[in-house]
């Protein structure tokens, strides 16, 4: 292997990323926000300038990350959902989170521009907005998609109080915008009205035949759409979504374990911590000392 190629990888709890550097290669040309404000629903924790040779090369395996990732100049080859995409200037490709994917460039150059976003409603936003399942978007020769892109890289750089509340507001419409553009085929109603009937049920309980009389679909038509648009059932999906809304809670929120399996209706702290255990590789315990000490806070 030549001198100048490097392999690195980089593990957290379930996530791993690893690939290949060429000299300073990829050079990300990014603003960092390493403490935002849990108060935000979304924010951008790096953004910018993504410059990357032939011989670079990622893989994400259970991804911790979502990427908006815009290419401007040469061709990437991004794989994700057992999917080849050839990604030339005008395109956008999204780096979905809990998802296996690889990017590398075909050209002898590309550049790309980059909004990594984070926060306790992205889940859910991105369910909403019908982007979970979507790979690739052309966009074109977009100047205001541009322009949001380099606003957001300013308001990274500038991280105050203003800046981050004009960032989360950016961030949610990009998503926006992004949704407005794909050409994919939308939800069906039935499946649109149980998902927001889930998300207003978090932090209550719920049966299958009321979500199912919510939706107005019959419960065979129900879990149909489910594992056509969701790959999951209904009641897998709703237990996935208390696991993330807890998860939120314990990132932005001076919540107990036990208050938190209180409020979301859990059967008791220990089953909560074994699931949430299961999903995230930590307990919750572990995983909220461990955002206090990334907080500075003891």
């Amino acid at each position: 292997m030549p001198e100048q190629i490097r392999f690195f990888e980089i593990s957290r709890g379930k996530s791993w990323l690893g690939g290949y550097n060429y000299g300073p290669y990829p050079l990300h040309k990014f603003s960092l926000i390493n403490e935002p404000d849990p108060i935000y629903p979304l924010w951008t924790s790096a953004c910018g300038l993504d410059e990357w040779r032939r011989e670079c090369y990622r893989e994400r395996r259970f991804s911790d990350t979502f990427a908006v990732e815009y290419v401007r100049q040469g061709v990437f080859i991004f794989q994700q959902n057992n999917l080849t995409m050839r990604v030339k200037p005008g395109e956008i490709f999204l780096v979905h989170l809990d998802r296996n994917s690889s990017i590398r460039c075909e050209t002898a150059f590309a550049v790309k521009k980059t909004v990594i976003m984070e926060g306790p409603l992205l889940r859910q936003i991105l369910q909403m907005l019908d982007l979970t399942h979507v790979d690739m978007i052309s966009a074109g020769e977009h100047a205001q998609l541009d322009g949001t892109f380099d606003r957001l890289y300013e308001l990274n750089g500038e991280n105050t109080r203003e800046s981050r509340l004009e960032s989360s507001s950016l961030c949610y419409s990009l998503l926006v915008e992004l949704a407005e553009m794909i050409t994919v085929c939308r939800r069906p109603p039935e499946l649109q009205r149980a998902l927001e009937y889930i998300y207003a049920q978090l932090e209550s309980t719920m049966s299958l035949p009321e979500l199912v009389r919510h939706s107005g679909a019959s419960s065979a038509t129900l879990h149909r759409q489910f594992r056509r648009y969701m790959n999951t059932s209904p009641v897998a999906y709703y237990l996935e979504q208390k696991l993330e809304r807890a998860k939120a809670l314990l990132e932005s929120q001076p919540y107990s374990v036990k208050e938190i399996a209180e409020l979301l209706h859990y059967s008791s702290p220990q089953y909560f911590a074994s699931e949430f255990k299961r999903k995230y590789g930590v307990p919750p315990k572990n995983f909220k000392c461990r955002r206090k000490v990334r907080n500075g806070e003891r």
